[in-house]
């Protein structure tokens, strides 16, 4: 009898804690704490992208944890914290770990003030994922693949450095390809990396999202990214715009499934906050 209830006794604990473990894979965690950018580094390169100035003296990136102009800072805003990138200087802020298989959520939305070389617009920004190598090591950022952020485009995919993807997609017109279910899997990297950019360079690189779902300026959207093993969704206000495949490394062709998480600053005044992150062990039941 005894032993019996011993037995029972072990599994009744064995299944707590694979509850408890099912538990804490489902719930979101804070990636943001709110109140500052602890758990975040910066980068920063010239103001304004500028390289000389106007006595032809060269300017040095502000680099590592180094923001003179508070181009990236915390400030309350009518709906509660959220971080302000002023877009003044080209740079990023990211994460001080690395994270794969996970499902992300973040709030964003435009500012006003535009900056050059980007004062005309549209409005861009980012959100790179799989980071890696050295900050600045790729332009601005690290080598990684990118949601795009950017006005009228939210959810496309650039390549960043060191990276390539596949992604189902048909053409879009004469130039550029358009993410499409079921469409051929088509490799984007980035092409000329040496080389001024082409527009068939940019074609190769560039791969639109299936459809437009950002919400009018000064309107919060709900970005989210999922990413399992290889693979990753892009999703814009709850709608999934692209899916990719077959992420890696251009230069060894080795997976590339897990890495930093970096969010873009790139000449326009931008607000993010609400940034989430959980555990995923298969893609979502809506999103599949």
């Amino acid at each position: 009898m005894k032993k019996v209830t011993l037995a029972l006794i072990l599994i009744s604990f064995l299944s707590c804690q694979s509850n408890k473990k099912k538990d804490i894979e489902n719930v979101w965690t804070p990636l943001w704490n709110g109140q500052d950018l602890t758990g975040w580094h910066s980068y920063l390169a010239t103001p304004y992208n500028l390289e000389i100035d106007s006595l032809g003296n060269t300017i040095e990136p502000f680099g590592i944890g180094n923001d003179p102009l508070e181009v990236i800072k915390v400030v309350k805003t009518d709906e509660g914290n959220a971080i302000r990138i002023s877009g003044v200087a080209w740079g990023m802020i990211y994460s001080e770990k690395e994270f794969g298989n996970y499902h992300l959520k973040l709030k964003v939305k435009w500012g006003q003030d535009m900056h050059p070389p980007r004062e005309k617009g549209p409005r861009d920004s980012g959100l790179l994922y799989h980071g890696f190598g050295e900050p600045g090591s790729a332009s601005y950022w690290m080598n990684s693949q990118e949601l795009q952020i950017q006005q009228g485009d939210f959810g496309d995919y650039w390549p960043t450095g060191d990276v390539e993807i596949e992604v189902p997609s048909v053409p879009k017109d004469d130039t550029f390809y358009i993410f499409k279910e079921g469409g051929d899997l088509r490799t984007y990297y980035f092409a000329d990396i040496l080389e001024t950019a082409t527009q068939d360079s940019l074609a190769k690189r560039r791969v639109y999202k299936a459809f437009d779902a950002e919400k009018p300026h000064g309107q919060w959207n709900d970005v989210e990214l999922i990413t399992l093993g290889d693979s990753s969704i892009h999703v814009v206000n709850g709608k999934v715009v692209m899916r990719l495949f077959n992420s890696r490394r251009m230069s060894n062709k080795q997976p590339l499934s897990s890495g930093k998480i970096i969010v873009q600053s790139e000449g326009a005044e931008v607000y993010y906050k609400d940034i989430y992150i959980k555990k995923v062990k298969a893609i979502p039941e809506e999103y599949k």
